[in-house]
């Protein structure tokens, strides 16, 4: 069948192996409806896909909110240590 294909441009006549081959490949071609049933399948998954990364970026939301309180938390404790620091050294 390929090399059908590939001759296909060149050949300008359609002898009968040729038209039944172009007659087996029609006949196994989807119709309409098993095109739409495949696409409405698709979607579903699409929609179950998108509700995936929904529940993914809720959770990276909440791991970036963590990271920012434990940075803010190393920064008062950086704080405090340098002003207990200084604190210690002005005293003598």
């Amino acid at each position: 069948m390929e090399a059908l294909l590939e001759k296909e441009a060149d050949v300008e006549s359609w002898n009968d192996e040729r038209m039944d081959e172009l007659s087996r490949r029609v006949e196994r071609s989807a119709t309409k409806e098993e095109l739409a049933a495949a696409r409405e399948e698709i979607g579903r998954h699409f929609g179950l896909v998108y509700k995936n990364f929904e529940s993914v970026e809720k959770q990276f939301g909440r791991l970036n909110d963590r990271i920012d309180r434990f940075g803010y938390a190393m920064i008062f404790f950086a704080f405090s240590l340098s002003a207990a620091v200084i604190t210690k050294l002005a005293s003598g």
